[in-house]
């Protein structure tokens, strides 16, 4: 994941004094506690929980989502949000796929993979020219809503080095061919 500036604060120096000790010994007792509460272990009986799959996955991170200061990652029924590297495992994750190879990999023939052969959708070529008129440095963040039938409703965000912002709008049908999800089709929204 790209880290951008304002991402990390600067580390602060350490504050050396009297009671240093106290605060390693504190810690290790919260590390021990926290890995015992976490692990199941019942302190007293030697009884070991085995978590269930759902508490497994809780604090699992979706790195297809990327994310970032203003494109927190956001995956829910209604809306995912973010600017990963995606897959071809869903609608939303091909999606986020080409948005990545347009602004991060800046490659019109890795957007062009992850559609269909057949796809209304523009040539490598037109595609790269596209990239080159957008700004090294670029940052995009993509919303996905579903509609019916294989359509997304997507909005792009862009933010330029020069920090303008651009959006963009496009309805992105998807279909599965060879057991991989893919774009079939791109349709811009025009503004009313």
């Amino acid at each position: 994941m790209p880290v951008w500036p304002g991402m990390l604060a600067p580390a602060r120096p350490r504050r050396r004094g009297r009671g240093g000790w106290w605060g390693i010994v504190a810690g290790a007792v919260a590390v021990v506690g926290g890995v015992a509460a976490m692990s199941g272990v019942v302190l007293g009986r030697g009884e070991a929980r085995v978590p269930t799959t759902a508490e497994a996955l809780v604090g699992v991170v979706d790195v297809g989502l990327g994310g970032g200061p203003g494109c927190e990652a956001v995956r829910s029924a209604t809306l995912v949000r973010g600017n990963g590297p995606g897959s071809t495992g869903s609608g939303p994750d091909v999606i986020l796929a080409f948005q990545y190879a347009y602004y991060v990999a800046r490659s019109g023939a890795a957007a062009r993979a992850v559609t269909a052969p057949d796809a209304w959708v523009s040539p490598v070529e037109v595609i790269d020219g596209g990239i080159a008129s957008v700004p090294v440095g670029t940052r995009h963040c993509v919303e996905i809503g579903p509609r019916p039938e294989g359509v997304f409703a997507v909005t792009i965000i862009e933010t330029r080095p020069d920090r303008s912002v651009r959006v963009y709008r496009q309805m992105v049908t998807v279909g599965a061919r060879d057991g991989a999800t893919v774009i079939t089709r791109i349709d811009p929204v025009r503004p009313r």
